[in-house]
C-alpha cells in the first residue's frame, strides 16, 4: 500500500480511538499508535532481522511500552540563517506527513514537506508571512539557501520529537549490539 493509504487509514483509526483534531504532531501520533498497536496485539512483538554488522539473522523482541522512547526536543523554532535572516518553523503534523509521505526520498517532497512547515521568514525590514506566499515561492527560497543555511534548516527538523525504538541483541560472535527503529514507516517496515 502507499504511505498516504496507510496515513490515512491509521489517522482515522487513531482518531476513533482518542479522538482530537486529527493534526497531531508526527511524534505524537506515532507514539499513539504503538500504544494502541501495544493494547490491541499484545506488549511485546518479535521480529527477525538480519544483523548489519556480521549479517545473521537473530530473533528480537520489542516491548512496544518500554522499548519506545520519545526523544525530547532541542528545537528551537527559530532558525538563524544569518546576521539578517531569520525563519520560523511551525512543527510538522500528521497532515504534513500525509502530503508529503516520500520526504526523505525525493528532493521535490522534501523542499514541499520543509516548506509547509516554514511560519515566517524575518529580515530586518519585514516579517513574510508565509502563509500568504505560494508553494513554488517557498521553494525557491529553499532552492536558493547555500549548503550552511540548508544544514541549519535540517538540524531543526533532526532535533524535533520523535518516537525511537531501540531493541539489544547478541549474535552468535557474542557482541552485544543494538538497533535502533526511527519513525512509523521504518517500524511498519521492519
Amino acid at each position: 500500500e502507499n504511505k498516504q493509504t496507510i496515513l490515512k487509514t491509521l489517522t482515522n483509526i487513531i482518531s476513533t480511538c482518542f479522538g482530537g483534531s486529527k493534526d497531531w504532531s508526527i511524534a505524537d501520533f506515532e507514539h499513539m499508535f504503538l500504544l494502541l498497536r501495544a493494547k490491541s496485539i499484545g506488549e511485546v512483538e518479535g521480529f527477525t532481522i538480519k544483523c548489519p554488522v556480521t549479517a545473521e539473522d537473530v530473533n528480537i523482541k520489542i516491548n512496544l511500552l518500554k522499548d519506545v522512547k520519545l526523544t525530547k526536543s532541542k528545537a528551537n523554532n527559530k532558525v538563524k540563517l544569518n546576521e539578517n535572516l531569520v525563519v520560523v518553523f511551525k512543527e510538522p503534523t500528521i497532515k504534513t506527513l500525509a502530503k508529503y509521505p516520500d520526504y526523505k526520498e525525493t528532493t521535490e517532497q522534501l523542499y514541499g514537506f520543509m516548506g509547509s512547515c516554514i511560519k515566517q521568514i524575518q529580515n530586518q525590514k519585514e516579517i513574510i508571512d508565509c502563509s500568504e506566499l505560494s508553494e513554488k515561492e517557498i521553494t525557491e527560497f529553499i532552492e536558493n539557501l547555500t549548503s550552511i543555511q540548508f544544514k541549519s534548516i535540517t538540524d531543526y527538523f533532526d532535533s524535533l520529537p520523535q518516537v525511537e525504538i531501540i531493541s539489544k541483541y547478541e549474535t552468535s560472535d557474542g557482541v552485544k549490539r543494538e538497533i535502533k527503529i526511527k519513525g512509523l514507516f521504518d517500524y511498519i517496515n521492519f
